[in-house]
């Protein structure tokens, strides 16, 4: 089974889903001034480009969340649909949501592991989107979480999944694919009624912001700390970000004004990123994987 439908497999899949997801794009959360003070910190939240271009949302939705970080994303989300539940397998990551998000009444909190058979049965209600951003890699059981995922969409409902699928050791994660139809044959178990794998980049005038602008400077300020470690932690609550973040807070201003910026300036040239259709081998791609139940 090659998960296409009817209409991918007469038109192309590039083209098909660039048409099905194309009034995702209209869908941006909206600003407030006073997010600057009061959303989560965040590294660079460009990653979050990638929900308003390819997954489209509604306030008449229920939406699930896995690995939601600082929770920048739901910060702003939550606006923007009628229910937004985060799930972590972190305790303390959790913990920190609620405390920081608590207030926002359409946000959930629920801790899990997402590779648990047992979560559709843990989390009530069904949800019209699921998404995660760079999570995927970092599962043990990949087949496992698509079930669940799958199991907890409603009919018609859409999947997001972005994610590194890179092998040690320039890959940090636990779970990568070497061929598409390992994931097909996942998706296929997981009883997705359609689905497309893509290489996931940057657009050539977003990509050279991002490089300049913050991969680089970045890069040197990292080679300046004294015993900085590249090795990528396995869950949220072992970053840097979680365990020292605190110090940061009194300047979210100033980091969310500098983050604000550097947004605006990428978004320029139009959209920030671009999809290329993957048909055989997905190593040393960084992934996106878009599902319909």
């Amino acid at each position: 089974m090659s998960g296409l439908n009817p209409v991918t497999k007469t038109i192309g899949a590039a083209k098909a889903t660039e048409l099905a997801w194309s009034a995702a794009r209209k869908q941006r959360p909206s600003f407030q001034w006073s997010d600057i003070w009061r959303a989560p910190l965040h590294d660079f939240p460009i990653r979050d480009e990638i929900l308003y271009q390819f997954l489209p949302l509604s306030p008449e939705m229920d939406v699930l969340e896995i690995g939601p970080g600082s929770g920048f994303t739901a910060f702003r989300l939550a606006r923007h649909v009628r229910h937004l539940t985060l799930l972590d397998i972190a305790k303390g990551a959790i913990q920190t949501l609620k405390d920081g998000l608590g207030g926002i009444p359409n946000l959930k909190f629920v801790c899990a592991d997402v590779c648990a058979p047992e979560l559709p049965n843990v989390l009530a209600g069904r949800f019209d989107a699921v998404f995660g951003l760079a999570v995927l890699d970092l599962l043990p059981d990949s087949g496992t979480c698509l079930k669940n995922l799958g199991a907890l969409l409603r009919p018609g409902g859409s999947l997001l999944l972005q994610f590194p699928n890179y092998p040690p050791p320039r890959g940090r994660g636990v779970t990568y694919f070497r061929n598409r139809d390992e994931l097909d044959r996942l998706m296929e178990a997981a009883a997705f009624e359609s689905w497309e794998i893509f290489a996931l980049s940057l657009r050539p005038y977003p990509g050279l912001i991002y490089r300049s602008l913050y991969d680089a400077p970045l890069r040197a300020f990292r080679k300046l700390r004294r015993g900085y470690m590249e090795q990528r932690p396995l869950s949220y609550d072992c970053t840097w970000t979680f365990q020292r973040g605190g110090r940061l807070s009194r300047y979210r201003w100033f980091v969310h004004s500098a983050w604000g910026f550097l947004t605006l300036v990428t978004r320029l040239g139009g959209e920030c990123f671009e999809l290329r259709a993957l048909d055989g081998e997905v190593l040393n791609h960084n992934l996106l994987l878009l599902g319909r139940r």
